[in-house]
């Protein structure tokens, strides 16, 4: 990776006063070349003293010193084309005019390039830095742009994006010292973006055991952000759901889960959950009439327990039935869910079109009106498993908004 440096260059008070700072800036930096911006006035008096102990440099001349729209113009384009190559870029902004020096600053930041440079030390009645008193101050612009990252971060997370989230709240953490609150949003961001990746992806326990290790500090933030008891519930829904191999909280999990792949226009994922659902609903059923094969007190779904239905059934369903089968045998023993199911010609059109998808048999891809379809009638569905307090349970698996203004 090559190292570039760029640099303003003024007048100063003698032109070699200038030009002495800018030298002990390279050399600090050891780039592989330089690019100054400079005023024609500032090339023809301040780089020829440069010149004697520096020469692996160019030139791009700024028009008007005092243009700060065409300036930064001039600076992102330089800019683009270096990072374009792969480059590292440092920009210095000691020298020039307030105008230079604002435009260069503002392209390094807007960039993202990777430090910003100046020389401090006492100044005189002009505001310039005394010769002699040079110092040399340095720093990642993330530092200044890490509000920006951290606004970002929580924007991936309100829209279910928690690996990209992680990984900005990750880059703010890196960048922010220790005694800015940001830095400890950030860990705890990091954490809650574990857990509901974690429960997205419908790994319930990890995501639990990730909020149960907040400690009381990271509540205390939680609470400023007005979540902290939707995350309490949370913990309960989790529980429940970890706690039993049938219930009405998975059944709510995979619905809500579903909403949030059509939200996310993943029409596809969206039905394949939403079929998931469906079969839950029929296992659940069959498990509450005690219709499967026990295992250590865990109903083995791929086994009908032959002695719990009439002898003429028996031969159907002594293989492992799925989802179709266990429906017909719910309507065989006169189930109104399995009765619904079977009689539903709007579910048979949309389990056709759900078999004929990529994610199932087929190569076409869902339409979003289908999987629309596919929601309402699941949600009804869902309804009728007599749910207390549906509403309020039903808004309870809504995953967290953040709202923080810094």
């Amino acid at each position: 990776m090559k190292r570039y440096m760029l640099i303003t260059v003024g007048t100063g008070r003698y032109r070699e006063d200038i030009a002495k700072a800018i030298l002990i800036s390279i050399n600090d930096k050891n780039p592989d070349r330089v690019i100054f911006f400079c005023t024609d006035k500032s090339k023809e008096e301040t780089i020829p003293f440069i010149e004697k102990d520096y020469k692996n440099f160019e030139v791009v001349i700024l028009k008007d010193e005092n243009d700060l729209e065409a300036i930064k113009q001039k600076c992102d384009e330089v800019i683009e084309k270096l990072k374009r190559e792969d480059a590292y870029i440092v920009v210095d902004y000691t020298s020039g005019t307030k105008a230079m020096s604002a435009g260069i600053i503002l392209s390094a930041i807007e960039n993202e390039v990777n430090y910003i440079s100046y020389i401090a030390g006492s100044r005189d009645e002009s505001g310039r830095v005394i010769p002699g008193t040079e110092r040399i101050l340095s720093f990642p612009p993330n530092r200044i742009y890490r509000k920006r990252f951290y606004r970002e971060g929580i924007r991936y997370f309100n829209n279910y994006l928690f690996e990209s989230a992680k990984k900005i709240f990750e880059n703010v953490s890196e960048f922010t010292s220790e005694k800015d609150s940001i830095l400890k949003k950030s860990n705890l961001l990091i954490k809650l973006c574990d857990a509901y990746s974690n429960w997205d992806l419908f790994n319930h326990k990890e995501a639990l055991e990730i909020l149960k290790s907040l400690p009381e500090e990271e509540k205390t933030l939680l609470a400023g952000w007005g979540v902290r008891s939707k995350v309490e519930k949370h913990k309960e829904l989790l529980y429940k759901i970890n706690s039993s191999q049938f219930s009405v909280e998975m059944a709510l999990d995979l619905f809500k889960n579903a909403e949030r792949r059509f939200s996310e226009g993943r029409y596809d994922d969206c039905v394949a959950r939403l079929y998931r659902l469906l079969e839950y609903i029929i296992q659940f059923r069959m498990a509450e009439k005690d219709l499967y094969v026990r295992s250590d007190n865990i109903f083995d779904t791929s086994k009908i327990d032959l002695s719990r239905i009439p002898d003429h059934l028996k031969d159907r369903y002594s293989k492992p039935a799925g989802l179709e089968a266990s429906a017909e045998l719910l309507k065989e023993l006169n189930d109104d869910t399995g009765i619904e199911i079977c009689n539903s010609e709007e579910l048979k059109g949309l389990l056709s079109a759900r078999n004929s998808s990529i994610l199932a048999h087929g190569f076409i891809p869902i339409k979003k009106e289908t999987a629309e379809d596919f929601l309402n009638l699941m949600r009804n569905f869902i309804r009728k498993m007599q749910i207390p307090k549906f509403e309020d349970t039903y808004k309870n698996f809504e995953f967290l908004q953040i709202r923080d203004v810094l």
